[in-house]
């Protein structure tokens, strides 16, 4: 028996063991055979990253599927994680909507311009805000209200910034492959996180798959979101962001919306066999 309440932040014992697994000597190798000097592979890095956050602040109206992951282990260290999928369409540049399904929430968020809207489908319950602005302005607002958003960033209309801000270094390190799709592989070096992203090669260049590794939120030491499908191009009416409530949904505040996370709540979680 694993008692979930007992689930902790262990992604310091993760990514050290990762690194110990790759010596100092093995990274020197790896990093000759690449051929390219830390100052080529910040330089490329950043050209890169930029390229990216260019491509997707153009895209006008675009939506895309997903596929993400919060890890973490028990105190016996036992790994678990959390899995959900989900969809997202924007219009820019102050429409939304994005959904999350997953074992422990149902939820779906809706900006329509001037109302937020935070639905928890598995609770009959949702929150609203006024958040009259564009769409950057409303994610500052959902951050600020403590709606735990990873990878929301990848929407905003310039994603190079907010990767980049605080951040110490950023590399290439290589080639990838992402679900058959080419991509190039990028780490983004910060105090609080770690990041890495894997962007698509050639005209769309897309955020394919996109990780955070925590050192200090407990419960989540890395988040996964894989992108599957996505298109552009087709604006949708103002009316598919606004949100209608159901029959006997009630409006709460948003600190009533605990059970939103990835992760089970630790009340009510019991045990797991």
């Amino acid at each position: 028996m694993m008692d979930v309440t007992n689930v902790s932040t262990v992604v310091r014992q993760t990514w050290r063991g990762i690194m110990t697994a790759f010596n100092t000597a093995t990274i020197a190798s790896f990093f000759v055979l690449v051929g390219l000097s830390s100052a080529a592979r910040a330089e490329d890095g950043r050209a890169l990253l930029r390229d990216m956050s260019d491509y997707m602040a153009d895209q006008q109206a675009f939506s895309f599927t997903y596929r993400s992951s919060i890890g973490v282990v028990t105190e016996d260290f036992q790994k678990l994680q959390f899995v959900s999928s989900g969809a997202v369409t924007v219009n820019r540049p102050d429409k939304l909507c994005a959904t999350r399904t997953g074992g422990f929430a149902d939820i779906e968020l809706l900006f329509d311009g001037r109302t937020l809207t935070v639905v928890g489908k598995n609770l009959e319950a949702y929150a609203q805000f006024e958040a009259e602005g564009t769409l950057d302005d409303t994610l500052d607002l959902l951050y600020n209200a403590g709606a735990n958003a990873p990878g929301a960033d990848i929407v905003s209309s310039d994603i190079y910034s907010l990767l980049m801000k605080d951040a110490s270094g950023v590399e290439h390190v290589a080639s990838a492959n992402v679900g058959g799709i080419p991509c190039e592989y990028l780490t983004i070096r910060k105090s609080d996180v770690g990041l890495q992203i894997w962007i698509e090669v050639g005209e769309r260049p897309i955020p394919r798959r996109y990780v955070i590794t925590s050192k200090h939120v407990s419960q989540a030491p890395e988040y996964i979101l894989e992108i599957d499908e996505f298109g552009s191009g087709t604006l949708l009416e103002a009316a598919e962001f606004r949100f209608e409530a159901n029959e006997g949904m009630r409006k709460v505040d948003m600190s009533a919306l605990v059970a939103i996370d990835g992760l089970p709540n630790p009340s009510e979680a019991g045990d797991i066999e």
